[in-house]
């Protein structure tokens, strides 16, 4: 046998050892490591991801470690308007659900950013109207998009109605 060889054996299995410690340590640091996209985000963290208000805070919750993103969630005030819903609210919301009388917030968490807002003002009411889309058919059927466009495929609308803060109506357009 040649040293050349030898050293080779040695080495294989110091080398499987140190590959086995490291995705073991990969394994344990998981749960704590960035998400990296939205859908490797957990509930509610994937709901209030398509809360924050733009695509730097997007970028930056995606790069937190899971114990810093509460505290992120808390500066930002999100965190306070999701402890703020009741818990039929929010479990309504994770499961996608929205009906009159809840809080707007509400259908933000179940749905993301509305595809559109229209305000209408009279002297005695200010009402908001948010349009969302969602895919029917296509790559991203079951998504909630900004566009119909997104969807490669067919789409159907929601239109909710908001009065201070609370969802008065809500309209399935198609």
């Amino acid at each position: 046998m040649s040293p050349r060889t030898s050293s080779r054996r040695s080495l294989r299995p110091r080398f499987q050892r140190a590959a086995a410690r490291l995705l073991l340590g990969l394994a344990f640091l998981g749960p704590l490591a960035c998400a990296m996209t939205p859908d490797r985000l957990p509930p509610p963290d994937r709901q209030l991801y398509y809360t924050l208000p733009s695509a730097e805070d997007k970028a930056k919750f995606l790069k937190l470690k899971e114990t810093e993103r509460k505290p992120f969630l808390e500066q930002k005030g999100l965190w306070t308007k999701w402890m703020e819903l009741s818990p039929e609210e929010r479990e309504a919301a994770q499961r996608g659900e929205v009906k009159a009388g809840y809080k707007e917030f509400t259908a933000l968490m179940a749905w993301g950013a509305p595809a559109d807002t229209q305000e209408s003002k009279t002297p005695e009411r200010n009402v908001r109207f948010h349009t969302f889309i969602r895919c029917t058919s296509g790559p991203r059927v079951g998504r909630w998009v900004a566009s119909n466009l997104a969807c490669d495929g067919t789409s159907s609308e929601v239109e909710i109605a908001v009065e201070n803060g609370l969802i008065t109506e809500v309209k399935y357009l198609n």
